[in-house]
């Protein structure tokens, strides 16, 4: 194989796990359980801070009954470090999680930063996650006040689309 094909195929690992950890943030924020699973191999394994630590589908499995009954939330990727080594691969991707709770019938914004670290796999033609950790690095818990932009935008108009946990998100549709 020439430098140009090496290239190449690095390039399109990278993608493809690029795609993973974005697929990974909708299928939280939306609480997809398949499609989450499909970011994992089946022996996977996740360190969800002190949450939880063991297999990757049994975390999911009890996460989604959870994020369906939260308020909203959105994962963030900003910078994306990947590693190669043959079919083996090193993310560090920084994450912002916005999310909301119910705090003893107080509506609580949560803004958290962090670090997803992964080991991927190349297996059967597919890069999927093999061990994941989390690093927090900072986060901030507030009051939720919102406004829609100071009235700009008005979340009861027939026209305005909200958000949604479910395939009937926008992001599922297709127009």
């Amino acid at each position: 194989m020439d430098e140009r094909d090496r290239k190449l195929d690095e390039l399109i690992a990278k993608q493809q796990i690029h795609d993973v950890l974005i697929r990974y943030a909708r299928g939280v924020d939306r609480a997809d359980a398949v499609l989450l699973k499909s970011c994992y191999h089946d022996d996977a394994i996740e360190e969800h801070g002190s949450t939880y630590a063991g297999p990757a589908h049994e975390y999911i499995d009890g996460a989604i009954p959870r994020l369906k009954q939260m308020g909203i939330m959105g994962h963030y990727l900003c910078n994306v470090h990947i590693e190669l080594d043959g079919d083996t691969a090193y993310t560090e991707a920084y994450v912002l999680t916005f999310a909301r709770f119910d705090n003893a019938g107080q509506s609580t914004d949560t803004l958290t930063g962090g670090r997803i670290c992964d080991r991927f796999e190349h297996r059967d033609g597919a890069w999927k996650i093999l061990h994941r950790k989390l690093a927090f690095d900072w986060n901030r818990d507030m009051d939720t006040q919102e406004s829609w932009c100071l009235g700009l935008f008005d979340p009861q108009d027939p026209k305005m689309i909200m958000g949604r946990k479910d395939r009937d998100d926008l992001s599922y549709q297709r127009f």
